[in-house]
C-alpha cells in the first residue's frame, strides 16, 4: 500500500483499533464473556467510520476483510440476542465462536496487508 503512516493520525488510530479488536476477539474466545461485545461494538463502529470514509489505498484495499468483520460481528450479536436461555446453548456457542474466528482471521489479514506482522 502506498499510504504513509508518518503523520497520518487517522491511519494510526485505525491500526490501534485493529490491535484493540484483536485483543477483544481473543479475550472473548478464551473467556466466553459476552460483555466484551459492547467494547467490540464500539471498536468496530469506529473502525467502520474511519475505513468507510477513507479513500486511500490503506482503506480501500482492505474492504473485503472489513466487510467480513462487520458481517460476522452482526451475526454474533444476532446469535447472542436470539438465544432464549440466560446461558448460551451449545449450537449458539459454536456459531458465535466460528463468527469470532472469522473476525480474528480477517483482522490478521489486515495486519499482514499493512506489513505489521
Amino acid at each position: 500500500m502506498a499510504t504513509d503512516l508518518v503523520g497520518n493520525v487517522q491511519l494510526q488510530r485505525f491500526i490501534q483499533l485493529l490491535a484493540d479488536l484483536n485483543h477483544q476477539t481473543v479475550s472473548i474466545i478464551k473467556t466466553g464473556d459476552t460483555k466484551i461485545l459492547t467494547q467490540m461494538n464500539a471498536t468496530i463502529e469506529e473502525m467502520y467510520a474511519i475505513q468507510h470514509n477513507g479513500k486511500e489505498d490503506a482503506y480501500t484495499a482492505i474492504e473485503e476483510d472489513m466487510q467480513i468483520i462487520y458481517k460476522n460481528f452482526n451475526a454474533v450479536v444476532t446469535m447472542v440476542n436470539s438465544n432464549e436461555k440466560a446461558t448460551g446453548d451449545k449450537i449458539t456457542s459454536e456459531a458465535v465462536k466460528k463468527f469470532l474466528h472469522n473476525i480474528f482471521d480477517a483482522n490478521v489479514r489486515i495486519v499482514y496487508a499493512y506489513g505489521l506482522a
